[in-house]
C-alpha cells in the first residue's frame, strides 16, 4: 500500500477525451476526484465513534499525515503494479490484491482449474475463463462434467447462457436483486408487456418501450404505461409514487436464463441444499489448505499476464 500515488487530475475542459487516451488509467477528472473525497469525509465522519477509529492524527517522519485507510481505485494506483487493485474483505485491512478463481472437482478435491482476476472485478465476469479451462482439462483426460455447482457471485446472464450453450447441468443461485415475478402485476409474454392485476386498480397495461442501460452498465428491458392510465387510478401514489404519474418495471435483458433457473432451483429444494453444502464442503477446504498450510497469501509476481487458455467454483483473495 506504500507504493499507492495519486492520479493526475485533469481539470480542462478536455479531461473525458483524455481520460480515453492511452495512459488513461493514471488520470482521473477533477469531478470524478472530489465525489470520492466526499464520499470519504463522509465515511471518517461516520467512522468516528466506532471503537476501531483513530483517537489522533498519525505522522510520519516528514511530518506529513499518515495516508488514512480510505483510499479509492477511482484516484490511486500502484506503479510498480498497476494491475493489482485495492480491495478488502469484512474484517481486514484495504490491501493491493487480487483475485484467485478455482475449479475443484468434489470426489477427490482436485483444482481442475485455476485463475486470476483483478480484485474487485466480478465473478461472473470470469466464468467463462475458468470454465473453458477446466472442460479442457476434462476432455484432456477423457472426463466429462456431470454438474457445475458455484455461488450467487458468478450468477449473470452470460454465465447461465454459457451453461445452456454448452450443456451444462449448472446450479447457480441467482443474484440478490432478481425477481421471479412483479406483485400486483402479471407479464403477457405474447404481447410482450405487464399488465395490472392489483385489486382496486385501473388494470394499466405497460408495454415494452426500450432496452436502455443502467449506471452500473447491465442493459435492461424497460416497460412503462401511460399517464393517462395511471392519472386517476386509487393506488397511484403507493404504486407509483408521490411525484411520478406512470408506473415504469424494469428487468434485465437475460430474465429468461435467470427464470430457469430459479425454477430449477425452487422444483427440488432439497436437492438444491445439499448441492450447496457439498459445494462448501468441496471447495472451501481446498482454499483453506492452499492459504494456511501452503503459505498462499502473498504471491510474488506482478501484473496480469494473458493466457491462450481460456465442478465447483470459489474465490479467494490473494
Amino acid at each position: 500500500m506504500d507504493s499507492l500515488v495519486e492520479k493526475e487530475v485533469l481539470e480542462d475542459a478536455s479531461a473525458y477525451v483524455n481520460e480515453l487516451e492511452e495512459n488513461s488509467e493514471y488520470k482521473v477528472t477533477s469531478t470524478r476526484k472530489k465525489l470520492v473525497e466526499q464520499h470519504h469525509n463522509w465515511k471518517k465522519e461516520e467512522f468516528k465513534g466506532m471503537p476501531a477509529a483513530r483517537k489522533s492524527v498519525q505522522i510520519n517522519e516528514d511530518g506529513e499525515e499518515i495516508r488514512p485507510k480510505f483510499l479509492s481505485n477511482h484516484t490511486h494506483y500502484s506503479p510498480t503494479d498497476p494491475d493489482a487493485k485495492i480491495s478488502t474483505k469484512p474484517g481486514k485491512p484495504r490491501q493491493l490484491n487480487y483475485a484467485g478463481q478455482l475449479a475443484v472437482d468434489d470426489k477427490h478435491h482436485v483444482i481442475t482449474g485455476a485463475c486470476a482476476s483483478t480484485a474487485g472485478s466480478k465473478d461472473s465476469a470470469i466464468f467463462s475463463e475458468i470454465m473453458n479451462q477446466t472442460l479442457a482439462n476434462f476432455k484432456g483426460n477423457e472426463m466429462q462434467i456431470d454438474q457445475v455447482l458455484a455461488d450467487a457471485g458468478y450468477s449473470s446472464g452470460e454465465s447461465l447462457g454459457y451453461c445452456e450453450t454448452h450443456g451444462i447441468d449448472a446450479y447457480i443461485p441467482n443474484f440478490g436483486q432478481y425477481k421471479p415475478e412483479r406483485e400486483g402485476f402479471i407479464f403477457n409474454g405474447e404481447l410482450n408487456q405487464y399488465e395490472c392485476i392489483q385489486e382496486g386498480g385501473n388494470g394499466a397495461i405497460l408495454p415494452f418501450k426500450r432496452v436502455l442501460t443502467d449506471s452500473k452498465g447491465y442493459q435492461k428491458k424497460s416497460y412503462r404505461s401511460s399517464e393517462k392510465s395511471c392519472a386517476d387510478c386509487p393506488l397511484r401514489q403507493s404504486c407509483c409514487g408521490k411525484v411520478t404519474k406512470f408506473k415504469k418495471i424494469e428487468e434485465s435483458i437475460h430474465k429468461p436464463l435467470y427464470d430457469r433457473m430459479h425454477e430449477k432451483i425452487t422444483k427440488n429444494k432439497r436437492y438444491f441444499k445439499q448441492m450447496v453444502k457439498r459445494r462448501s464442503a468441496t471447495v472451501e477446504p481446498v482454499l483453506g489448505t492452499l492459504i494456511n498450510h501452503h503459505n498462499m497469501k502473498r504471491i510474488n509476481s506482478r501484473g496480469m499476464v494473458p493466457s491462450e487458455q481460456t465442478c465447483s467454483l470459489s474465490r479467494s483473495l490473494l
